[in-house]
């Protein structure tokens, strides 16, 4: 009797089940179509920060672009945003029949503060940017910066310990503090590469080292810099050029600036490369180059040609 108990309340909910399938309407409502619309929209790889050189033209290029690029468009913009009304930026942008993508330039007003950081943000008409379902934003928002370092150009750079040639960099200027340099970061792996430093090389790195030159006409940098290079490939073994009173040592030669008469030829510097907690290796010479000074003729070393 049990049994036929439970076999009539299967029946009975397998028949709910079927009747409640039959009932079921999909009453899923298709999205909005923008099949028609133009998409105006700031590409997402566009910089967030920039840091303008301050002897240069003071401008920044960002990238849009748009759907439906039959027709030429003019797109109003709106500055929705200005810190400090220190940007200018076109009222439009134009956009020629079967063009999908343009440049807006915007230029910095001279008269920013150097070194103060100025939001902005700028907004495409709604009009021509109603399409929600694109990853790009119809506006764009950054912060910017005019530097307080200038670009002095390119120059060269040898380590005798890394470096079979002497490598070029860019080398900055402070506007603050004249006798402040920064360079781009020479320890590229190809540099390496060429110096047979194999599993050694992809140790940590920085973008810029920064060099002081005192009144005594002495060199010191910060503590350390990093050389790309890890001491027998072994993870956290970096190896670093110290300055060697970081170390608590006296150095067997100054780092020094070498002059023709008023203007710097040349630093040369004397780290110790060391990994701390193993050990290091000495002193040796390292070269920096001032704007049209030919270092790889005076230490008599190729230069080497980046194929970065």
């Amino acid at each position: 009797m049990k049994s036929n108990r439970l076999y009539i309340a299967v029946i009975i909910l397998a028949a709910a089940f079927f009747t409640g399938c039959e009932e079921y309407v999909d009453t899923v409502t298709p999205g909005e179509s923008f099949d028609d619309d133009y998409a105006v929209r700031f590409l997402s790889s566009n910089p967030k920060v920039w840091e303008l050189d301050p002897i240069g033209d003071l401008t920044f290029a960002l990238t849009v672009t748009r759907d439906n690029k039959g027709t030429a468009i003019e797109v109003p913009l709106t500055e929705v945003a200005d810190t400090s009304d220190v940007f200018t930026v076109p009222s439009s942008l134009s956009f020629a029949a079967d063009e999908d993508t343009v440049t807006l330039v915007v230029t910095m007003d001279a008269s920013a503060d150097k070194g103060v950081v100025y939001g902005l943000e700028i907004e495409v008409a709604e009009d021509f940017s109603k399409n929600p379902y694109k990853i790009d934003m119809p506006s764009y928002s950054g912060e910017i910066a005019i530097s307080v370092w200038s670009t002095l150009g390119t120059v060269q750079f040898y380590d005798a310990f890394s470096f079979y040639s002497v490598a070029e960099v860019t080398l900055e200027q402070n506007g603050d503090n004249t006798n402040v340099y920064r360079i781009t970061s020479p320890y590229k792996e190809d540099i390496l590469t060429e110096a047979e430093w194999g599993d050694w090389i992809g140790g940590t790195t920085q973008d810029k080292i920064v060099f002081t030159v005192g009144d005594d006409n002495t060199v010191t940098w910060e503590g350390f810099y990093y050389t790309n290079l890890i001491y027998q490939a072994v993870s956290g073994q970096e190896i670093k050029a110290y300055e060697v009173a970081e170390l608590g040592a006296d150095p067997v030669d100054p780092n020094v600036a070498v002059y023709d008469g008023a203007d710097i030829q040349y630093l040369e510097l004397h780290p110790y490369f060391y990994i701390d907690g193993v050990g290091g290796y000495g002193e040796y010479a390292v070269y920096l180059g001032m704007p049209g000074y030919d270092l790889a003729g005076a230490i008599d070393v190729p230069l080497f040609v980046s194929t970065d």
